[in-house]
């Protein structure tokens, strides 16, 4: 039987993630301090970023844009797998960093190898929803959908797989994350948040715990 993992190595791997998260965000305002002006970014603005942003962040599909044009699918080859790693300035990123350290500490604690399926499953599905509806004028960055991908896989988990860990942390979730649903509504999100992110992780997240649901643990 492999032995089982300690608190404190779930808890090193989440901090990793997260380091990487800020380094990003740190060179981000380096890079916008010095070419910002250059894209339109005042140095006034720096300590926001948006360099990496501009160049990286996820743009929907223009819908009646050229098909055989680059720039019809930058925003999806690039945005998809790079946004989940950018954000809009450090308070941007703090707030995530405080639910990616709860919930992927929890969730790795149920299981490690699952987890990461459903991280890598809701950033593929956040990223995907919101290029394919999202206003093509918008420009869409942060780890959110994975965040709302984790809710949606602890608390499908807790429906589906009914052990008493999964339902433990279904619960918890619902304490802590019980008013989120808003962030998945258009209307209710707010004007600066990516209500198709959120659904799209979500979503990734449920149907994650569906399929894996006799995958064990």
């Amino acid at each position: 039987m492999p032995a089982r993992r300690e608190p404190v190595q779930d808890l090193s791997q989440v901090l990793r993630w997260l380091a990487v998260l800020w380094a990003i965000e740190f060179l981000d305002v380096a890079l916008t301090f010095v070419w910002g002006p250059s894209i339109g970014i005042p140095r006034t603005h720096w300590l926001g970023g948006g360099v990496l942003d501009y160049q990286f962040g996820l743009r929907p599909l223009h819908w009646s844009a050229p098909w055989d044009q680059w720039q019809t699918w930058r925003g999806g080859v690039l945005g998809i797998p790079c946004a989940p790693f950018l954000h809009a300035g450090f308070a941007h990123l703090a707030a995530n960093s405080l639910g990616i350290l709860i919930l992927l500490w929890a969730s790795l604690k149920y299981s490690h190898r699952l987890t990461w399926i459903a991280v890598g499953w809701s950033a593929l599905t956040s990223g995907l929803l919101t290029f394919l509806i999202g206003d093509p004028a918008t420009c869409h960055v942060g780890a959110s959908g994975v965040i709302f991908g984790l809710i949606g896989f602890l608390l499908g988990n807790g429906i589906f797989r009914r052990d008493f860990v999964s339902i433990l942390l279904a619960i918890l979730v619902i304490l802590l994350y019980g008013g989120a649903w808003s962030g998945m509504v258009p209307g209710m999100a707010g004007t600066q948040v990516s209500w198709q992110m959120h659904l799209g992780g979500f979503l990734g997240g449920v149907w994650c715990s569906i399929n894996l649901r006799e995958t064990k643990a």
